[in-house]
């Protein structure tokens, strides 16, 4: 029922049905979430999943442009700095034949943040994952995540994006909120008007 539902948002919105192995994926994504939240997906472009996890939060974007270039988007990870204002700075360390080591500092209010990701790109299965990289020293106690992206009809793409964040003891327990929660929906819809302008977001 909310697999047909969810089509319905699509031609509803304006999109042709996909071919039916598409359809088969990315319904089979939209079906388990409520009607309305799908509806408002096809409309705002960018919605939260509520999961109740304190610690992780999901959101799905509708991009404008189709799945292989928002993976080549996406996979630019120190380009974050173009859409993201909280981050202060990335820098390579090192790049791995599937993905790279980075070191990010972020602002987030009055504090200073710095931690290494070691990110990891699978482009057959459009897969874009992160987890803090061990060896090294960080600020937060667990900071992982992914991006998954689903083909869509006109050349669109379904991202699926999750993350988890525990800032530990050593933090202001506000933060917690603050990084899986409030800034997220900015985050997520700055990043989409930077993929749908082709790298590029206007202010």
């Amino acid at each position: 029922m909310r697999a047909r539902l969810a089509l319905a948002g699509m031609l509803a919105a304006g999109l042709a049905p996909p071919a039916l192995g598409e359809l088969a994926e990315s319904e089979r994504l939209l079906a388990v979430h409520p009607p309305a939240l799908v509806e408002a997906l096809y409309h705002d472009r960018v919605v939260l999943a509520q999961d109740g996890d304190p610690v992780a939060a999901r959101g799905l974007v509708i991009f404008a442009k189709p799945v292989e270039r928002v993976f080549q988007l996406l996979s630019q990870t120190s380009r974050q700095l173009e859409f993201r204002p909280d981050l202060a700075g990335i820098e390579t360390l090192e790049s791995l034949p599937d993905g790279t080591l980075e070191e990010h500092r972020i602002r987030i209010l009055f504090l200073d943040i710095r931690y290494h990701l070691r990110n990891r790109l699978d482009r057959e299965r459009r897969l874009i994952r992160w987890e803090l990289a061990p060896g090294f020293e960080h600020d937060l106690e667990r900071l992982e995540g992914s991006w998954e992206l689903y083909p869509l009809p006109q050349d669109r793409t379904l991202g699926v994006f999750v993350t988890r964040v525990e800032v530990g003891p050593a933090m202001p327990s506000f933060l917690q909120d603050y990084a899986t929660r409030k800034s997220l929906p900015g985050t997520l819809e700055r990043c989409r008007r930077w993929v749908d302008g082709d790298g590029r977001i206007d202010d």
